[in-house]
């Protein structure tokens, strides 16, 4: 005789195992993280407008860390480098929505300006330059220099990440306030 085949059904995958397979996303620290849960949502939802960004913005990171520019290295896990990508495709939407509006083409500055407020909304609040000069200033006084020749050090010190605000905009901000003091 020959013994009845047992067929096991697999259980019902619920929201709670696949967080703890997977990891929650909630909780997620990352920007990269945040991106790949967005990913997964906008493809269940099937988002026609947030799905092509994220894709590009994931394609831009992968590029990043596959070919680093001039020997940077490059880390997904690391906000301040990811930021940076998307602070450039921001930089792309922004010059491709003045090039639609200058060639007339209202309608695809339209749908720029909609990807460009979904790229925007990953980014974190970007300091205002009264707060990059009031970390400055902050540091400065803690140092006790003066002169441009201690802009390394301002710098160095002054504990502002990329993510937060653009390195021109605080070397600037350092450069005008050790220039400026007696």
């Amino acid at each position: 005789m020959f013994a009845p085949r047992l067929y096991f059904r697999a259980r019902p995958t619920t929201t709670a195992v696949l967080r703890r397979c997977l990891g929650s996303t909630a909780d997620a620290q990352t920007l990269d993280a945040r991106l790949k849960a967005d990913l997964k949502a906008a493809m269940k939802a099937k988002d026609k407008v947030r799905l092509p960004v994220i894709k590009g913005i994931l394609s831009d990171i992968l590029y990043a860390e596959k070919n680093p520019a001039g020997g940077a290295s490059f880390s997904r896990g690391s906000d301040a480098d990811v930021a940076a990508i998307f602070r450039r495709a921001i930089r792309r939407r922004n010059d491709s929505i003045e090039s639609f509006v200058g060639g007339g083409r209202e309608d695809l500055a339209e749908t720029e300006r909609a990807k460009l407020a979904i790229l925007q909304g990953y980014l974190p609040t970007q300091l205002t330059v009264e707060q990059i000069e009031e970390r400055a200033n902050q540091v400065i006084q803690q140092l006790g220099v003066t002169g441009s020749k201690a802009m390394g050090a301002v710098m160095r010190d002054i504990g502002i990440s990329t993510a937060e605000a653009p390195k021109a905009k605080i070397a600037e901000v350092v450069k005008r306030l050790l220039t400026s003091s007696p």
